[in-house]
């Protein structure tokens, strides 16, 4: 990785603020000329942006100038860290007055910093430490009104698209690639993201409840005893096997895996390097994992070169390190220098899309791996999302939807049929309920719910008065469920032996009839089945549904 560059403009800031970041060589020497007018001036050539990640332990923020050009690499300028602890929020689950606090003049002094450079807006993500609180909502609010922040506790799925934003960016940099399949992990204090990526494409995501202060604190009445390191090692056994288990099937040919913790593991060993995207032998965790085992407390921090907690925090990333490549068979486990402040720079980059945002090819190829996971028929998942873009593109004029309506038609019909997995008669409300609760990127909550919904209604009822989680959405986006959703059933009826019988078809509307025609002769059950599923079509558009087969041409 490129190293990055930071300003050291003077800026005043309520508490202990660390600034550094694992890639970033010593800073430049001091430059009084760099002011807030300087910076602005600074602006005038390239924009500067501040981004922040508000994790377990730390709230850390950069604040960055992003180049004009797409073939540019942002420089930091400030790398700001406010210790805070939040481990309450997987303890009892909530967070604690002085959490609280310290979170709120943590970004009291990055609010400050940007404005120093003349930022007024910047973008905080909160993970694992506040999505398992039940009163973070109480210190969003804090911050939005003390601070005019608005701080968005992201999910599983979009953590994982800003992480592999950032494996992209490094790898675009450094001219590199990863064929095959890559299992990525970020290793965290309080959880673990989970990525599995294919050929490039990020198509499976989960949330892993192993964090390194999370397993220390269930451990620590052990901790003057080896079985505070046993236990810790048959935990993280137990883990390995349980995030493995849960990949789809293909295997794993590169392991790679990121976080504070596993970057301090790779200084211990190879003290006084500087890496990019470095190797980390099996065989070297493997050994540095059993001399610390044996150690008391004492021994170990003096061998980590730090205090007793911050050592007892390594076991936990050693023991899964050790066990990933024990289960997989890797001889090494890559890790990548770069943090979630670098995904979230990722967004800003010119001819980015922003947040939550995927290329449809990346999106649909979560789709598909969610049928796959779920035992559907791709072949037939592919057809019937081939028939609705296709009854989608040649009715534009009748629904007026755009570009992303279709890809979320593409990736509801995809996977509509997953629900199956659970139970056949009610298989569309199981549908509707796995797309609800995994986790996909690229996708906002509001489009999660719209697809599961899309989903939902591709047989049976149309949407009642009592469907709740149809009436919650806005009705606008009730409009457009209703519409796609009317669409995916006639998708869904051309294909009822699940054969791929019809392959294209042409819209035409004549009176107040639609004409399907069809690139099949003999389609009397085609016809059947859809006149059965035609209701919704008819009730949002307007108009009757015909079937017209080739030799009516």
């Amino acid at each position: 990785m490129t190293a990055h560059k930071r300003g050291t403009g003077r800026i005043s800031r309520p508490g202990p603020a660390r600034r550094e970041h694992p890639s970033s060589p010593p800073p430049a020497a001091a430059s009084e000329a760099l002011t807030t007018a300087a910076s602005g001036a600074l602006a005038a050539m390239n924009p500067q942006v501040a981004v922040v990640d508000c994790g377990t332990s730390a709230v850390r923020a950069f604040i960055a100038e992003v180049p004009r050009g797409e073939d540019g690499q942002p420089r930091i300028l400030e790398d700001l860290s406010y210790p805070v602890d939040l481990t309450d929020s997987f303890i009892s689950g909530k967070l604690s007055r002085a959490g609280m606090d310290r979170v709120v003049t943590a970004f009291s002094g990055i609010a400050a910093a940007a404005k120093a450079y003349g930022i007024n807006v910047l973008r905080a993500v909160a993970t694992s430490g506040l999505r398992e609180a039940a009163n973070s909502d109480v210190l969003i609010e804090r911050l939005r009104r003390v601070q005019g922040v608005d701080l968005e506790i992201i999910d599983i799925g979009e953590e994982a698209r800003l992480y592999c934003e950032a494996l992209r960016m490094l790898l675009r940099r450094e001219n590199s690639e990863l064929p095959g399949n890559t299992l990525m992990i970020d290793l965290g204090s309080g959880s673990s993201c989970i990525s599995l990526i294919q050929g490039g494409k990020l198509v499976h995501s989960v949330d892993e409840h192993y964090g390194t202060v999370r397993l220390y604190e269930q451990f620590k009445q052990l901790r003057d005893s080896i079985e505070f390191s046993l236990t810790i090692d048959r935990y993280a056994h137990g883990a390995a096997r349980m995030i493995l288990d849960r990949l789809p099937k293909g295997g794993v040919n590169h392991l790679v895996v990121n976080g504070g913790d596993v970057r301090r593991l790779y200084a211990l060993m190879h003290p006084g390097g500087r890496p990019v995207f470095e190797p980390l032998l099996a065989s070297r965790i493997m050994a540095w994992q059993a001399q610390m085992q044996s150690l008391t407390p004492l021994e170990r921090a003096h061998a980590c070169n730090c205090e007793s907690r911050a050592a007892a925090v390594l076991l936990p990333a050693a023991s899964l390190l050790r066990h990933l490549c024990l289960e997989t068979g890797a001889e090494q486990v890559m890790v990548p220098f770069f943090t979630l402040r670098d995904g979230l720079l990722a967004d800003l980059m010119p001819g980015a899309h922003g947040a939550h945002y995927l290329d449809a090819s990346d999106l649909l190829a979560e789709a598909r791996q969610l049928v796959l996971r779920y035992g559907g028929n791709l072949a037939y998942a592919e057809s019937t999302a081939s028939l609705a873009t296709q009854i989608f593109d040649q009715t534009i004029d009748l629904h007026g939807l755009g570009a992303r309506e279709r890809i979320l038609l593409e990736f509801s019909a995809l996977t509509h049929d997953i629900g199956s997995f659970i139970n056949v008669r009610n298989r569309h409300k199981h549908s509707m309920y796995i797309i609800q609760s995994v986790d996909i990127a690229g996708l906002t909550l509001l489009e999660k719910e719209v697809v599961a919904n899309i989903a939902r209604y591709h047989r049976k009822s149309p949407p009642e008065p009592h469907h709740l989680d149809f009436q919650s959405l806005p009705r606008s986006h009730r409009v457009v469920v209703s519409s796609l959703a009317a669409i995916l059933r006639l998708a869904y009826g051309l294909d009822v032996e699940r054969t791929q019988r019809i392959r294209t078809l042409r819209c035409t509307v004549s009176g107040d009839q639609l004409l399907i025609h069809v690139d099949r002769r003999q389609i009397a059950l085609e016809r059947w089945s859809v006149e059965g599923k035609a209701g919704m079509f008819a009730e949002v558009f307007g108009l009757q549904v015909l079937v017209v087969p080739l030799e009516e041409e």
